[in-house]
């Protein structure tokens, strides 16, 4: 009798589990060409595989003592490990955790991933209650919310790491929400009872009844369809006309929502899911995306005016893990299931400018939450540990393997430029394309095809919106001729031999991005699909650079891709937002006649007692001080008004220039402060925190966004 070891024996569970808990119903939804799902897909050396590598190996080193800690406490069992800071607890990114891990092992084969993705779920499962009660905290301030995460989390264990454990555990939980979810089913951005982004739901219960064949989820997804927001959108309404009943919309997790429409569509194949997601993605792109394929300032949906106000009055612009995580999926659904590559421009952008232009994590949990677009300049920073955005990095970076390639039966789909590889299954004849580019550095890119024998199939290539003139190609030396059909793809069929090579050059140009069609400003600066930032360390550039012919304007710094210096002006820097570093200040949107330098409150020296709140520090300990050096003539003081603010006195120069007063009866209204007549030359600007108070107010609590100077 042979015998088999426990190594291949698990090998073999895990093949049978992964097949059993695959898709047991078929989609209704028809599909024109497929991701790959995670498999089969290899990042060579790049930008995005140094990301995705430093975000696997920071979420595999954190203890999972430390992971589990709040879930033990609850539940009363030893809780050994370091409670995680900040957000933690209040924002539950447990289950996206799992989900990255499950996705990123699916993505590599690491097998890492899913050890440590099994060893959270166990030690999760030991802190369920009988009646499927999982939350870390006993009253849980977003039940809808955090269930949505666990949702995903159980079933990508399943899909990609065959984990059949994980099928119980969520049909426990499940039970438990369809009993206890409140289902007022607020509109808009609710809170209180029936909040907690319950719009999001959908579409991982969706995705759960196609796991499972469970009809209790699919029925519990439609309890959860937004069909108050969706149906402005199947009718192309104007959704800001419309009564929003106490709340704007928030961006993120409306958006997320629509990702509902995607799975709802893939379990019916009623048009109607799919006409709705096409007017939602065409909403976003005609009306509330920046530059950098961004969106929802203050995670705010809002008319086009307001967003061009917003450069002004904020540096929370995008809510940028989220965000990306998000559009990822809804840009995927629609290439899916129109095979139209229009929708991975949307991806190009958020790949360069948006989580690819992110910084890593911190230590303690402090994730890029915002990207800044100021027009007083802004910087990257990192805020909020342990938000909801450090939860979906990790799943959004595993996305990259997702988001390179499609296919269908007799074509392979190109949808992003970067180093990588394919494994591909043609008609059962094995084939790999490996991808070779230094893009977007250079619009040159290489594929090489290697197969045991002859193939025939069709290579196509996204076309991007951006291209400054015709794609140009070859193959194996020869020009070929570049055919676009009609869904945005240059194809290329012919019968590939091993070692046949197609050349595809990409042409790119500045260009200037007006963000308002009838006003030159607001203004971004593009270089093809890449986002450019002017770096200027003491003033506003704006009025430096000739925006009506910014390629005459520039000239390129040797040796250094895509970095260029201001002709007129060479200490002003033009380069990709991709390249800046943390606490580096650049401009990205400009406006000439906008004077002002801006700065973040995590700039100023700050004396303990100050709290982190991702666009601004605030602090109620009397004597807190915050210090800014600048230089200009004057200064302000941004901030907001609140029912439990105090007082703060300020002194420039060590003279006592005036107090500043922050009690308002409206909870955020923003507020500034004006500091003029200084004179020439730098100045230091002190600010304490005073023991007295407007009578009315509930507290003594200081607020500082930041600082604006003339420069």
């Amino acid at each position: 009798m042979r015998t088999i070891s426990i190594a291949a024996l698990r090998v073999m569970l895990a093949v049978v589990s992964s097949s059993a808990a695959g898709a047991q119903i078929a989609e209704k939804g028809k599909t024109v060409v497929q991701s790959f799902d995670y498999r089969g897909v290899t990042l060579h050396d790049s930008r995005l595989k140094m990301q995705f590598d430093e975000v696997r190996d920071f979420y595999l080193r954190l203890p999972n003592d430390d992971i589990l800690r709040g879930y033990r406490l609850r539940a009363g069992l030893p809780a050994p490990g370091a409670d995680l800071a900040g957000c933690y607890i209040g924002h539950n990114t447990f289950g996206q955790i799992l989900s990255g891990l499950a996705r990123m092992y699916a993505a590599t084969g690491d097998a890492a991933c899913k050890e440590k993705a099994e060893a959270l779920l166990k030690g999760w499962a030991e802190c369920l209650a009988p009646d499927g009660f999982f939350f870390i905290e006993k009253d849980p301030q977003l039940p809808p919310y955090y269930y949505d995460k666990m949702v995903c989390g159980l079933v990508d264990l399943m899909v990609y790491c065959g984990n059949q454990d994980a099928a119980g555990y969520l049909g426990r939980i499940t039970d438990w929400a369809i009993a206890h979810l409140d289902r007022t089913r607020a509109y808009a951005r609710p809170t209180g009872p029936g909040g907690g982004e319950w719009y999001t739901l959908s579409e991982n219960l969706y995705r759960a009844y196609l796991a499972t064949g469970d009809a209790k989820y699919r029925d519990f997804a439609a309890v959860w369809e937004y069909t108050e927001f969706w149906d402005l959108l199947k009718n192309k309404e104007d959704i800001f006309q419309h009564d929003m009943k106490g709340g704007g919309y928030h961006a993120y997790s409306h958006v997320n929502s629509m990702n509902g429409l995607g799975a709802a569509f893939a379990v019916t194949g009623e048009p109607r899911y799919l006409e709705t997601l096409k007017n939602g993605f065409d909403f976003l792109h005609d009306s509330q995306l920046w530059v950098t394929g961004g969106y929802g300032p203050n995670e705010s949906l809002a008319p086009r005016p307001t967003l061009a106000a917003m450069l002004k009055e904020t540096s929370s612009h995008f809510e940028t893990q989220c965000g990306s995580w998000a559009a990822f999926k809804m840009s995927k659904y629609l290439i899916r299931f129109t095979g139209d590559a229009r929708y991975g421009d949307w991806i190009e952008l958020l790949v360069l400018n948006g989580i690819g232009a992110s910084i890593p994590m911190d230590p303690d949990g402090s994730v890029f939450y915002y990207s800044e677009y100021n027009l007083g300049g802004s910087a990257k920073q990192n805020t909020a540990p342990w938000a909801c955005c450090s939860g979906t990095r990790p799943q959004a970076v595993a996305d990259f393997h997702d988001l390179i390639y499609f296919h269908d039966e007799t074509s392979l789909y190109v949808n992003l430029f970067t180093p990588s590889s394919v494994d591909w299954s043609c008609g059962g004849a094995k084939v790999k394309i490996d991808q070779a580019t230094r893009f977007p550095e250079t619009g040159k890119v290489e594929f090489t095809a290697h197969a045991a024998a002859p193939v025939t199939f069709a290579l196509k290539v996204r076309a991007p919106g951006w291209l400054a003139g015709p794609m140009k190609a070859s193959v194996n030396g020869a020009a070929a001729t570049v055919e676009v059909d009609a869904h945005g793809w240059a194809v290329f069929s012919r019968e590939w031999k091993d070692g046949d090579k197609l050349a595809v050059e990409l042409p790119m140009e500045f260009r200037v991005s007006h963000f308002l069609k009838d006003k030159p400003f607001p203004a971004a600066i593009t270089f093809g699909p890449v986002t450019m930032v002017a770096r200027c360390l003491t003033a506003n550039p704006s009025k430096k650079i000739d925006f009506t012919n910014v390629a005459a304007a520039l000239e390129p710094l040797a040796g250094d891709p895509l970095n260029y210096r201001v002709k007129s002006d060479n200490s002003i820097l033009i380069r990709p937002f991709y390249q800046t570093k943390k606490g580096e200040r650049y401009f990205l949107y400009m406006d000439p006649s906008y004077p002002s330098f801006r700065i973040p409150s995590s700039a100023a020296t700050l004396s303990p007692g100050w709290t982190n709140y991702v666009a601004w520090h605030a602090s109620n300990v009397i004597g807190a001080t915050a210090q800014y050096t600048f230089t200009g003539e004057s200064i302000t003081v941004l901030g907001a008004l609140y029912d439990d603010a105090g007082r703060m006195e300020v002194k420039i120069d060590g003279k006592v220039a005036g107090t500043i007063d922050q009690y308002g009866p409206n909870r955020g209204e923003a507020k500034h402060w004006d500091f003029t007549g200084l004179g020439a030359g730098s100045h230091t600007i002190l600010l304490t925190l005073l023991p007295d108070k407007t009578e009315a107010s509930k507290g003594n609590f200081a607020n500082i966004a930041g600082f604006e100077f003339s420069g």
